[in-house]
């Protein structure tokens, strides 16, 4: 094996010697070109194409060795069998072309593998005609013109030319392609039609409206808005997903169902919501509950998944204050909702970004939801508060008293400190030397959370450690108003109400977040 490796090695090195030289005789060739027919066996030339893919440079405009040939005015020619017909089961530098992501390469090689009747077909299944279609090649048309179908499938993947197009992002192909035959409902193995490509957001608006008025121009094919994939999505459930608006109004226009549900039992409105954290497209959730009240369409606004999640619930773990504001507009269930477990918190989060940037707008954002959900006229229980507290003890977000007392003497931070502004006339500077009851006063949890959203804390000197006192001095701040109201009466209660109000209220004061989520904590304990 040792002795086989040394001779493959040295075959390699060889060969690489081999393409150098080459490379520098033709690089500024000048004069007439010769018949390579005349030098080179066309396996030859095929071997050397497939040399010069892998060895160029992968962001090269141009190959070398590619131009060469095609200014020799080579052209491949098929093999055939006894019977005169061509053999198609070869692999080509096309398809290594494609192996390797050269697309930009592709135009140039159908130069010289340019027989477009001979649809030549690797042990795979993919051919000729799916790379054109995949690369975006205009060659497509050429093939087409040949007799080519326009509906033959990748074995491997279920894909169509349709599909690989419009992953192609190519408008005028695509339009090609419906107008010579594709058939726009096919799916491929996943059970994704061209309609679900399309609603993965692969198209910009211009894009996309054109392809769709020419697939919903042919009669012959009527579109399936509701076909399904193999997990349960419909067009809709990814044009939901992608907050993509249009397409929205377009698929529930045409008879997509607002309420079909998929494997994991999320409607198109709960796969939006569960879509990403701080995900907050209010605006195309306005839309697509304004769009199904114009045609009378009910939407399951309070509808469970499989986990028994509602949509309320999916925005609340997901950080969708403004979403939280639609759904309850249009018709969300305070009465009977039940506030996530902690343990619902601490499952979605696991993955996330674990930055103080983040768990500042974590904390600022869920207590924002909190205040708009009692503004509705939902009463938070002691069991929704301890929820919230567990996830904030998680997060380590406490601020010890001797965070930033290191950085006040240096001259750098206090300067940076003063010229980030978190409104419009007080700094980060003014809000750290603030006492909690005084930042309640003067700051929004809204001032709090655009400042974790401007990132803005990344320019402090110290990075990590400075931002990390940042935060959690912020974070004392936002969260000391609520921390405050519930630990009064899990202490009276811990005390056994032994002391008067006004005595716990003064205890209460003079400690700090952690203390407070300690005493609930305590008392929570003391009852299970």
């Amino acid at each position: 094996m040792a002795q086989e490796n040394l001779i493959n090695r040295g075959i390699e090195e060889k060969s690489h010697e081999f393409l150098r030289h080459l490379h520098s005789s033709i690089k500024d060739y000048e004069g007439q070109f010769p018949n390579l027919r005349d030098i080179f066996r066309p396996e030859a030339i095929d071997w050397l194409i497939a040399r010069s893919l892998k060895e160029r440079n992968y962001y090269a405009e141009s190959n070398p060795v590619i131009n060469f040939v095609i200014n020799s005015g080579y052209k491949d020619e098929p093999e055939v069998d006894e019977y005169g017909k061509p053999l198609l089961r070869r692999a080509t530098p096309v398809h290594l072309a494609i192996g390797n992501l050269r697309y930009h390469l592709i135009p140039d090689l159908f130069k010289i593998y340019d027989k477009f009747d001979v649809n030549y077909t690797d042990d795979d299944g993919y051919t000729h005609f799916h790379i054109a279609c995949e690369a975006g090649c205009y060659d497509v048309k050429k093939f087409l013109e040949l007799g080519q179908d326009p509906n033959c499938i990748v074995p491997k993947t279920g894909e169509s030319p349709l599909h690989l197009a419009l992953r192609a992002q190519n408008k005028e192909l695509a339009i090609l392609l419906l107008r010579s035959g594709a058939n726009p409902n096919l799916a491929n193995k996943d059970g994704a039609t061209p309609l679900h490509i399309i609603c993965q957001g692969y198209f910009n608006i211009e894009n996309m409206t054109e392809i769709l008025f020419e697939i919903n121009s042919n009669k012959s094919q009527t579109l399936q808005f509701n076909a399904r994939t193999k997990n349960g999505d419909t067009p809709l459930h990814f044009a939901m997903q992608n907050s993509n608006r249009k397409m929205i109004e377009f698929l529930l226009r045409n008879g997509a169902d607002p309420n079909m549900v998929n494997n994991e039992g999320f409607t198109p409105l709960q796969g939006f919501l569960n879509c990403s954290l701080f995900g907050d497209a209010n605006n195309s959730l306005r839309r697509f509950f304004k769009i199904n009240g114009e045609l009378n369409q009910l939407v399951q606004v309070d509808a469970k998944d499989k986990l028994g999640r509602t949509p309320l619930q999916l925005a609340i773990v997901n950080l969708m204050p403004h979403c939280i504001d639609v759904l309850l507009e249009f018709g969300a269930d305070v009465s009977s909702f039940v506030f996530p477990t902690e343990s619902y918190f601490t499952e979605r989060y696991k993955n996330m970004d674990n930055s103080f940037e983040f768990r500042l707008k974590l904390v600022s954002c869920l207590l924002i939801i909190v205040e708009r959900l009692e503004r509705r006229g939902y009463q938070m229980d002691r069991n929704n508060a301890l929820a919230i507290m567990q996830l904030f003890a998680k997060q380590s977000l406490f601020e010890k008293s001797t965070d930033l007392e290191k950085y006040w003497v240096n001259e750098e931070f206090t300067g940076k400190a003063k010229e980030m502004m978190i409104t419009s006339s007080l700094s980060l500077y003014d809000v750290i030397q603030l006492r909690p009851e005084e930042a309640v006063k003067l700051f929004t949890l809204e001032d709090y959370y655009e400042f974790a959203s401007s990132e803005n804390l990344w320019r402090l000197p110290g990075k990590g450690p400075v931002i990390e006192a940042c935060a959690r001095c912020l974070c004392e701040k936002i969260s000391r108003g609520f921390c405050r109201r519930w630990a009064v009466d899990f202490f009276l209660e811990l005390t056994k109400y032994q002391l008067p109000i006004l005595c716990c209220e003064i205890i209460i004061d003079k400690l700090m977040n952690e203390d407070l989520i300690n005493i609930c904590l305590a008392a929570a304990f003391q009852d299970s």
